[in-house]
This record gives structure tokens, C-alpha cells and sequence, in this order.
């Protein structure tokens, strides 16, 4: 190497080592700018490149002092640049992988030695090469040098793998053949069945040094926390969990999960993490302590003794063209098990479905074994149509358009199983006569039909061998909880006034409402009536449903806002966090308010976030408009460090660089952790004429001490305002 270009090289690897320093000790203090994260994602591609030249370069200089080598000036110049070229490229990858260590997701034990031991590599190089030349370099500092760079670089692969595929990759498949298989005597569910699942296929991108989403699942407290998308799943809503969402959604969409790429989990695992969740997740339940009949207890046998569960077909493989031309965003088939001829078809979407999507699966009639058309608008002449699947073991068609007559067809299906009808039109007029005519069939779910209860034990002692589900038998003399109303207004967000509509989904319920922030009672607060309640100003709503041989509804609150002037145009100044994007500048504007429900969209994508710096957003008026309030809505949850503004400023005038501070307002912040909670902000002030309207709310620059994040920013969350 020419003597000019080594001494850039030189200087620029000196630049190296100081930047990687400064940013090593000032972590804390570094925020790396948006444009600079793409090339901290580069850091798993370019790092093999010095690994490779690093290991050549030092297997080199182990040998650099023999005799035969000692003389050979080509040899030793090509060593130099060799080393030179290794450690300069060392350095960049370093500088790419911090980068990458301040994305969200990151941290724990494994980062922190991954983090210094590449570090180190950097510094340990740079210091042998500038030492190569000294006197009391010899044969063996050379060797014990290079052994040991060689063994820090070792090292530090180890962590980066540990942080890329979990921290027993490399011994996987060692450890699982030594594995005891625990006695299905023993077996609970999550520990022996859920948790391996999730070792398997999560835990390598949800874990303490690289919580992905903010999301780890390797423990049962974390995996109940949840992520950054809230809880995994909730109680009140088990079958709309995060985690089956995401696995069900198809593969070359961003949010499933795992990652195309990442190995997939078998549809009995899939099967097993959805039954475990549906019926309503324990921690410590056994295996054998669920009905015999249970899905969960009859799905986790199988996978702890699979032999025992273990069915041949013995009909052809299906055709893959036919499979991956039939396979949508609104159908999915797939495969029972790995090899299997037999297929699971899930079809979704009521809005798109229609005959066609059974008939276009004529084809695989042979091979499809389970098929769920739940809550799909599926007629009697579409069961003509799914007759024909005549291996078929598995039908779903709860709280489809079906009747009795149509029955007639599935009863043909001489290998079903299983068949679910709960939420039909059946009768047992209609299901009495045909079901001795399906000498397979084991269950048979009719909760929420038209059969009575008492009408089940006669059916049960003539169809002995047949397990009758009709969900609330037992439970006919308790009384049933309402659900709560709902706000049933097509927005509720108004420009004058509004009529309140408020609506139940079950008939001749009567709603309580009241307008004071009280809880409404069955007796003295007004009734609601349709058309009869007006408002004029943002207004929380408290209501209960109450029905004669029901339990009442809890109360529930929502609320209706008033936005007397929506600004013609608004320019947000500062910038939004990368997580909280939401709408951009249209945010703030736009009818869609955010959530904190984890099931929800709404808690990811219609929140704009802001980490670091302040909001700032100008509003524009083409015509003068007198104003007296400012509010917004912002997400308060202390847990995962979201905060409400420090401070509010509003200014005002007839242009941009004219405006005065109308008002300034310091809400009242968190003094401990508690349930996430959306809370409505309004700065109010002296009535006054404007075209230009700047609003800016100051982020929590440290957190109180109270709190185990003392000391950090906090992100600010804000999506509706509204201008009186």
C-alpha cells in the first residue's frame, strides 16, 4: 500500500477508535437520527466481512516470524494492509452494531457483552497493529496476541448469535435429544406444553437482551405484560388476542409473526396457543385436569405422545399449484401436520365470501379434512357444495345462515367428527332425526339454537355415544350480565350540536344514562330515548343497561367532542417518533382516536408520538375565527413511560410571525404506576380573534423519582383536538 494511502487509512482508523469511544461512554446521552438507523440495520450483513479477514489477517501473523516468512517483504507488506484493511472494517461494523443497540428492543446481559467484546476487538487491533513495529514486538507477542484477538472475536460471534437466534442455538438440538418427555401424569399445559413453543419459535427475537416490540416472553410475568402493542391478550376478549392475530395473519404480511424467514409453527402448535388462549389462559392447569373431551387436553395429549394421536390418510397429496393458487388473505389452507395429505381450510372475511369460495375448492375435496366457515353468510345451498367433501372430519358453522333443511347435506358426510351448528337457525326437530345417520360422529355443539335445555337429556340418553355441547346448561336459573351500551353515533366528534344515540345489541333493553359524571341507577336516572338528547358541548356520557331477568350492565363511559373550528391546515414542526408515526400532521385532525387496548389497531397506529422533543403544530385558518379553548387528548400509562405533557403553551395571531401567548397550562402528573387511561386536556383562555394558532406541548424531560425509569424522557401520545 502506497505510503499516502496508508496514512489516510491509518488516520482514518485512529477516527474509528475515538468515535467508538466517545459513543461507548456517552451512550446515555446518544440518540441516533432516523436516517442513520438504516445503516445500523446493515451491521448482520457487513460484520462477517472483517470476522473473514480478521481470522486470516491473525492466522497470518501467527506465523509471521518464522524464518520463511520473516524475509519475504511481499509477504509482510501484504500482512500490514491485510491487518489494516480488517481492523478499519472492524471499526465500521462496530459503529453499525451501536447504532443498532439503540433501537428499541434491545438490552440485557447478552447486548452489554456483545456490545463491548466487538468493541474491544476494535481496540485490541488498532493496538496491535500500531505495535507490530516496535521492538519488543517478537514472535511470541505476536502469537499470543493473535490468539487471543482470535478468541475475543469468538467471543463476541457467540453474543451477536445469542441475540439473533436465543442464547442456546448452537447446542438446540443436543439439548432437545437429552430432553425428558414429562409423563402426560404430570404434563401442565403452559410450562411443558406452551413454554417449549415459545422457546422455539419466540423467545429468539423476545427475550431480556433483545426484546423486539418491547415484548418478552420467556417468563409467565413478562409474557402477562405484554409489548409495546399493549397486552398479548385480554379477558374480556380472549378470541381478538394480539397473539393469534398476528399468527394467523398470512406470512408475507409485515405483522406476522414469526417473521417470514424464521421458522413457523406447526398448525398443532398454532392450534395448541389458540385453544390455550381461547379458554381463557392458566398458568398452572394439567393436562389431565380438562374434560376429557376438552380440544386443549385432547391437542396437548397428541403433542406429548404424539404416537398415541397420530391418524394416516392414506388419499393423494394435494397438487401445490392448486394450494397456492387457492391460499388469500381471506382463505387459508394448510397442511394437519408436516407431510400430511390432509388440509385445515379457515375461510374469513363475511363481507367477501360467497359460493364461489367454496366451490373454487372442488379440487382439494379429497384432501380437506377440517373446514371453519364461522360467523361466514353460509346458506343451505352452500352445505350441497361442502357435501362432496367426503373425508371431511371437522365442520364449523356456528352462527352461519343455515336451517334444517340444509342440514340434510352435511348428514352425508359419513367420516364428520365433529360438528359445530351454536348460533344457527337449527331445531331439534331438524337434528333429532339425522343424527343417527353419521356413525362417526363424536360432538356436537348447539349452544345459543332454539333447543332447550330440557330437551338435551332425552337427546343424550338416545345418543349416548355423542357429546351434546350447549354451552349454559345448569346455569338456566342465574341471571345473565348485560353487556354495556355503546355509543352508536357514526362520529363522535361534532362541529354545533349532536343527538346522542346509544345502542345494545340485544332487544328491548332499557339504557339509564347521566350527563354529570355520576353512575346511573335503574330507578331515578333518566331513560334514554332515541332523538331526545341533544348536546352542544363536550360531554362524558355515563351509561347502564338494565332488562328485566338480567343482571345490569357495568357502567361504561364515552364521550362526544365538539370542534366549533377545524384549522384549514396544519404543519407539525418537530418530529414523530418512528414507533408512533400515526397519520403525520393529519393526526390531529383526522376522527380516529387511539386506543389502549391491546387488541385494538387503534393503540399503535392512531397515537403520534413524541420522544425527546416537543410537539409543536401550527394551525391555519383562512378566515378569522374567535377561540377560547384548546384541548387534546393524550394516552397516560406510567408502566411503559407515557406520560402527559409537562407543559402546554398556546399562542395565537393573525400570522405566524405574529403571535402572543394566550395561555399556558401545567397538567397534573402521574405520582405512581396505575392502568393506562386516556385522559381529555383543555387550555382555556380569554376569547380572542385568530388565524394562526400554534400549540405546543412540552415532553416529560425526566421522570420523577418515584418512578423505576427515574430520570429518562418520557413519550408523549396525543391524538384528537379540538379547537373552541
Amino acid at each position: 500500500m502506497k505510503i499516502k494511502y496508508r496514512f489516510i487509512a491509518e488516520s482514518t482508523l485512529f477516527v474509528l477508535n475515538i468515535l467508538l469511544l466517545y459513543f461507548l461512554l456517552l451512550e446515555q446521552f446518544v440518540e441516533i437520527p432516523y436516517w442513520l438507523q438504516p445503516l445500523g440495520r446493515l451491521h448482520p450483513m457487513v460484520l462477517h466481512f472483517p470476522i473473514g479477514l480478521l481470522f486470516l489477517s491473525m492466522v497470518l501473523e501467527f506465523f509471521r516470524f518464522r524464518k520463511e516468512f520473516e524475509k519475504e517483504q511481499f509477504f509482510q507488506n501484504f500482512l500490514t494492509s491485510l491487518l489494516l484493511v480488517a481492523v478499519i472494517t472492524a471499526g465500521i461494523a462496530a459503529l453499525m452494531g451501536f447504532f443498532l443497540s439503540l433501537e428499541e428492543g434491545y438490552g440485557g446481559p447478552a447486548l452489554n457483552w456483545h456490545k463491548w467484546s466487538g468493541a474491544g476487538i476494535v481496540f485490541f487491533a488498532s493496538g496491535l497493529y500500531f505495535s507490530r513495529e516496535k521492538l519488543w514486538y517478537k514472535a511470541k507477542v505476536a502469537k499470543i496476541s493473535a490468539s487471543g484477538l482470535i478468541g475475543l472475536t469468538i467471543m463476541a460471534g457467540h453474543y451477536g448469535a445469542a441475540l439473533t437466534h436465543g442464547e442456546d442455538f448452537i447446542f438446540e438440538p443436543i439439548i432437545a435429544a437429552r430432553e425428558v418427555v414429562v409423563p402426560i401424569e404430570e404434563a401442565i399445559v403452559f410450562d411443558h406444553l406452551i413454554m417449549p413453543v415459545l422457546e422455539k419459535k419466540c423467545n429468539s427475537c423476545h427475550n431480556p437482551s433483545k426484546a423486539k416490540g418491547e415484548l418478552i416472553m420467556t417468563d409467565k410475568v413478562s409474557f402477562l405484560k405484554g409489548g409495546e402493542t399493549g397486552k398479548l391478550f385480554e379477558s374480556e376478549s380472549l378470541e381478538e388476542s394480539v397473539l393469534i392475530q398476528r399468527l394467523s395473519l398470512p406470512l408475507e404480511d409485515d405483522d406476522h409473526m414469526p417473521p417470514s424467514g424464521k421458522p413457523q409453527l406447526t398448525p398443532d402448535e398454532k392450534l395448541l396457543l389458540e385453544l390455550w388462549i381461547k379458554n381463557n389462559p392458566d398458568f398452572e392447569v394439567k393436562v389431565l385436569a380438562l374434560p376429557a373431551s376438552d380440544s386443549l387436553r385432547l391437542v396437548a395429549t397428541n403433542l406429548i405422545n404424539p404416537k398415541a394421536g397420530e391418524k394416516v390418510y392414506e388419499f393423494e397429496m394435494p397438487d401445490e399449484k392448486v394450494l397456492e393458487t387457492l391460499n388469500n388473505e381471506y382463505r387459508v389452507i394448510r397442511p394437519l401436520s408436516k407431510g400430511s395429505p390432509a388440509l385445515d381450510v379457515t375461510i374469513f372475511n363475511a363481507n367477501a365470501y360467497n359460493s364461489n369460495s367454496l366451490k373454487e375448492l372442488e379440487p382439494l375435496k379429497n384432501q380437506i379434512v377440517y373446514l371453519s366457515l364461522n360467523k361466514l353468510p353460509v346458506e343451505d345451498e352452500d352445505l350441497k357444495i361442502i357435501s362432496q367433501f367426503k373425508n371431511l372430519e371437522r365442520l364449523n358453522l356456528n352462527f352461519t345462515n343455515i336451517s334444517g333443511k340444509g342440514l340434510e347435506s352435511v348428514f352425508t358426510i359419513s367420516n364428520l367428527e365433529h360438528l359445530a351448528i351454536s348460533g344457527t337457525a337449527i331445531t331439534l326437530e331438524d337434528l333429532k332425526p339425522q343424527l343417527g345417520k353419521l356413525k362417526r360422529l363424536q360432538s356436537i355443539s348447539v349452544w345459543n339454537t332454539s333447543i332447550d335445555v330440557e330437551d338435551l337429556e332425552p337427546l343424550r340418553n338416545e345418543f349416548s355415544n355423542i357429546q351434546i355441547v350447549a354451552g349454559r346448561e345448569g346455569l338456566e336459573g342465574e341471571k345473565i350480565k348485560l353487556n354495556v351500551p355503546m355509543l352508536a353515533n357514526q362520529s363522535s366528534i361534532f362541529q354545533d350540536s349532536i343527538a346522542l344515540e346509544i345502542g345494545h345489541p340485544i332487544e328491548n333493553v332499557t339504557v339509564r344514562y347521566t350527563l354529570d359524571g355520576t353512575e346511573p341507577d335503574s330507578i331515578s336516572s333518566p331513560i334514554f330515548e332515541k332523538g331526545k338528547v341533544w348536546l352542544d358541548q363536550t360531554t362524558s356520557v355515563n351509561a347502564k343497561a338494565f332488562k328485566e331477568g338480567w343482571f345490569g350492565s357495568v357502567n361504561t363511559t364515552f364521550s362526544v367532542f365538539k370542534n366549533k373550528y377545524p384549522p384549514d391546515s396544519v404543519n407539525l414542526l418537530t418530529r414523530l417518533n418512528r414507533v408512533h408515526p400515526a397519520n403525520g400532521s393529519a393526526t390531529f385532525f383526522d376522527g380516529d382516536f387511539g386506543g389502549f387496548n391491546a387488541n385494538s389497531p387503534a393503540w399503535a397506529n392512531n397515537w403520534a408520538g413524541f420522544s425527546n422533543e416537543d410537539m409543536k403544530l401550527l394551525l391555519s385558518y383562512e378566515q378569522e375565527v374567535e377561540i377560547s379553548s384548546v384541548s387534546f387528548n393524550v394516552l397516560v400509562e406510567p408502566e411503559t413511560i407515557i406520560f402527559p405533557p409537562s407543559q402546554i403553551e398556546v399562542w395565537g395571531g393573525k400570522n405566524e410571525d405574529d403571535m402572543e401567548l394566550m395561555a399556558k397550562l401545567s397538567p397534573d402528573l402521574p405520582s405512581e404506576e396505575r392502568k393506562p387511561y386516556i385522559q381529555l386536556i383543555t387550555t382555556s383562555f380569554n376569547p380572542a380573534k385568530v388565524k394562526c394558532l400554534m400549540v405546543i406541548a412540552k415532553t416529560v424531560k425526566k421522570i420523577p423519582s418515584w418512578h423505576r425509569n427515574k430520570g429518562r424522557g418520557a413519550l408523549l401520545l396525543v391524538d384528537e383536538m379540538f379547537i373552541n
